[in-house]
């Protein structure tokens, strides 16, 4: 038999109803915010960031700017280097980006405890052998591997490329970066693990009519360790230095002589009576005898004055300075 409620007992019920709705209400304002999830490759946990990667362009555009000088003399041919590329990725990436085979170094970083790599095309390594040799600087048609004696004959090239990473380096960090060794499969040199991140830096050489890349590889904790001093733009660093560099200059430029000459500015001869004057003439000038003459030093006027006699000698009295050349 079905049961009958009492309006006392509807009402209880509707108001429980009402009360619970309320809860469910409240208790759904008071729940925390969904979540946000995003994405993260522990691979990358060390990447560096953008200001110490403009830091390491500008210091390996000065190195290249400087082997690019340092190359040509060496081969005695005109050689250009320019950056082409700054990156990061791990270094398994770099290795899959270089040839095989081809011209692979280590190259040790004292004090610290690290290496970089080192590589250069066989497009530019063979012209560049062959050069050395006294050739016109051509590559072979067919790809091969370097010889030992190869190898032992771009050594003086790779050098002068260590020599002037140093100077490229020296205005963050004093290194002596040194050749450990060299070889010509690049999957034989593991400076850090396949993973680890490292800083890849692409430079163009063009020697004569033959272009190729020579990459730069840099392991991410190196930089680790410098962070504090590549925060700095390298930029202003260089600019703290110049005031040194610019007195150093000058110190040395003090010294270097300087041809002295009192000219006659304003007459002028043709070509023709030029060719015509033999020993015994006599050549008129349009400024008279009492007139000034100018010193010239390496042929540009600085002052205006005579030329006088002082103890037995010709000497050169200064009467007006000139600021520019007539």
């Amino acid at each position: 038999m079905d049961k009958v409620l009492s309006q006392d007992e509807i009402n209880a019920l509707f108001s429980a109803m009402s009360s619970e709705d309320a809860d469910l209400e409240d208790a759904a304002e008071k729940s925390p915010p969904e979540r946000k999830i995003k994405r993260y490759d522990f691979h990358h946990a060390d990447r560096i960031s953008q200001d110490q990667m403009r830091s390491i362009h500008l210091m390996h555009e000065y190195f290249g700017r400087n082997f690019a000088s340092s190359l040509s003399a060496y081969l005695r041919n005109f050689v250009e280097v320019k950056l082409v590329n700054l990156e990061q990725e791990s270094y398994s990436a770099f290795l899959k980006g270089i040839p095989d085979p081809t011209m692979f170094s280590s190259v040790g970083m004292r004090p610290l405890d690290d290496n970089l790599a080192l590589e250069m095309n066989p497009s530019v390594v063979f012209p560049i052998i062959d050069l050395i040799l006294g050739g016109p600087g051509l590559a072979p048609t067919d790809d091969r591997t370097l010889t030992e004696i190869e190898m032992n004959i771009i050594d003086g090239v790779l050098r002068l490329a260590i020599r002037d990473l140093r100077t490229a380096w020296n205005p963050v960090i004093d290194l002596d970066f040194y050749l450990e060794e060299k070889g010509t499969k690049a999957q034989m040199f593991q400076i850090v693990s396949p993973g680890e991140t490292v800083i890849a830096i692409q430079l163009e050489l063009k020697i004569g009519e033959n272009f190729g890349m020579m990459h730069i590889c840099i392991p991410s904790r190196v930089l680790k360790q410098l962070r504090n001093k590549l925060d700095q733009q390298w930029s202003v660093r260089r600019q703290k230095t110049y005031g040194n560099e610019e007195k150093k200059i000058m110190d040395l430029m003090k010294q270097v002589p300087i041809v002295l000459s009192s000219e006659i500015r304003r007459s002028v001869i043709t070509v023709d009576d030029l060719l015509k004057v033999s020993v015994g003439d006599v050549i008129e000038l349009k400024e008279r005898v009492d007139e000034p003459v100018y010193l010239c030093a390496g042929g540009v006027p600085k002052y205006r004055g005579k030329i006088v006699l002082r103890r037995g000698k010709k000497a050169f009295e200064i009467l007006e300075n000139i600021t520019s050349a007539l």
